[in-house]
């Protein structure tokens, strides 16, 4: 039931409600939640106008969870450091979460903060190349130490093989 009351509430301020009088981390926390839930038309409503003709992320990115920690306003900018936990890209385990640290970005307009989506869209994509080389170096090394083991193998059957030639010509 208090499920039920939250999503209303925040179903609510997604229609009613003016950005104006949020602060940037109610506007970065009602962004992402709407993009979470793939409602761009909500999320349009917390993003500058210049870019509201294209908020959405790229499709691989799916949105599990997310946290925030205060803002840090400088005169009309602000930056809300965020954690994202992506559901898992760089494993087999889909299941896994994929941890990526960023900030939002926003901008004091006439209609109070907005995400300048610009940027933050570039500090999330940076972070998540960051985190798919990494994971894509450790999944080669992996893949690498795993072949090694199998080279190790074949290597000792074919020692075996050898000495049992050796033998059987009577050397």
């Amino acid at each position: 039931m208090i499920k039920f009351i939250s999503l209303l509430f925040i179903a609510l301020l997604f229609t009613n409600c003016s950005t104006k009088n949020l602060s940037p981390v109610n506007v970065t926390d009602y962004f992402w939640t709407a993009q979470q839930e793939k409602k761009l038309d909500d999320a349009k409503k917390f993003v500058r106008e210049r870019d509201s003709k294209n908020v959405a992320l790229q499709k691989s990115i799916k949105i599990k969870r997310f946290t925030f920690q205060d803002a840090k306003i400088d005169g009309d900018e602000a930056t809300v450091p965020t954690t994202m936990y992506l559901e898992g890209m760089f494993s087999k385990k889909r299941k896994d979460e994929v941890q990526v640290d960023f900030d939002t970005y926003l901008q004091k307009t006439d209609d109070g903060w907005k995400v300048n989506l610009t940027e933050t869209k570039k500090a999330l994509y940076i972070e998540v190349a960051k985190r798919f080389t990494k994971g894509l170096g450790a999944g080669i090394l992996s893949e690498i130490q795993n072949k090694m083991g199998d080279l190790k193998q074949f290597q000792s059957i074919f020692e075996e093989m050898i000495q049992g030639m050796k033998k059987s010509l009577g050397k």
